[in-house]
């Protein structure tokens, strides 16, 4: 267990049973936004893609709150981060500011992290 940003995170990104779901997340040009991924989507990401859909405006990024400042992503370009738990991402388009949307794509890590059958226990109710 780790925890970020407040968030208790015991996903082990590597973990082949673990069970994802994508998501989508437009960053509206102009504007500038986090995603928590944790209250918003259920879980952290495991995997993210950010991707600067502007020809002409760079825009900038922060994971996880790591950094002071944050990243520039030029133009036109995307950047990935995979295997970690990612609890928030933000991305400012405001800096052009941008005239076409930011698009972050995830992985996110469900909370049910087995894959089988399940088997009720003789307490748990059928109905």
């Amino acid at each position: 267990m780790v925890v970020i940003q407040g968030h208790e995170v015991r996903t082990e990104p590597l973990n082949p049973r673990i069970i994802t779901s994508p998501v989508f997340v437009v960053v509206q040009a102009g504007t500038a936004r986090t995603v928590d991924f944790v209250n918003e989507f259920g879980g952290p990401a495991v995997s993210c893609l950010i991707d600067n859909l502007d020809g002409a405006q760079a825009v900038r990024y922060n994971i996880n709150g790591q950094s002071i400042t944050p990243i520039n992503l030029s133009a036109s370009s995307f950047r990935t981060f995979d295997n970690m738990s990612i609890v928030s991402v933000f991305v400012d388009t405001t800096i052009g500011p941008s005239t076409i949307d930011t698009v972050i794509y995830a992985q996110i890590a469900g909370r049910a992290t087995q894959i089988g059958p399940h088997i009720p226990s003789e307490r748990e109710s059928l109905t």
